[in-house]
C-alpha cells in the first residue's frame, strides 16, 4: 500500500508541472487552442472546466490548488502510517561502525551471560531445595 500511495503522490506531482507547462504553453502567442494537439494538451490540463471570468482563465488556478491538497493529503498519510516501518539509513564513520559492533558484539554477550546465570542459578536453587527436601525426610 505505501507504494501504491508513493505512486499516486508521484503521479499528482507529474500531472500538476503537465498543468504548470500548459499554463506557460496558453502565453506563446499565435497558438490555435483548436488545433487537435494543443486542444488536447489543454483539456488534460482542465483549462475548460470553469468558463473564463473576465477574460481570465481560473480553471489550471483550480486543478493545481486540487492537485497540492491531494499531494499534502497522501503525503501526511504516507508519514503517518507508513514512513516509521521504513528501514532508517544510517551514515558513519569506519570508526563508528567498529565502534557499534564491539558495543553490540558486548551486549549480546552479557545477554547470554545473564540468561546463563539465570538458568544455572534456578538449576542450584532446584537442587537446594532437593537437598533441603531430602534432608527433612
Amino acid at each position: 500500500m505505501a507504494k501504491f500511495i508513493r505512486f499516486l503522490y508521484r503521479l499528482v506531482n507529474y500531472y500538476l508541472y503537465f498543468v504548470v507547462m500548459a499554463c506557460f504553453l496558453a502565453l506563446v502567442p499565435n497558438i490555435n487552442p483548436n488545433f487537435p494537439l494543443f486542444n488536447c494538451i489543454f483539456k488534460i490540463a482542465g483549462f475548460y472546466l470553469i468558463p473564463p471570468v473576465f477574460g481570465f482563465i481560473i480553471s489550471p488556478m483550480l486543478v493545481m490548488i486540487i492537485s497540492a491538497l491531494i499531494m499534502m493529503g497522501l503525503g501526511k498519510i504516507y508519514d503517518k502510517y507508513y514512513a516509521p516501518k521504513e528501514p532508517k539509513v544510517l551514515v558513519m564513520t569506519p570508526e563508528q561502525f567498529i565502534e557499534q559492533i564491539k558495543k553490540n558484539e558486548q551486549n549480546y554477550i552479557d545477554k547470554v551471560v545473564s540468561e546463563v546465570r539465570e538458568e544455572f542459578g534456578e538449576q542450584e536453587q532446584e537442587e537446594k531445595i532437593q537437598k533441603n527436601e531430602d534432608k527433612e525426610e
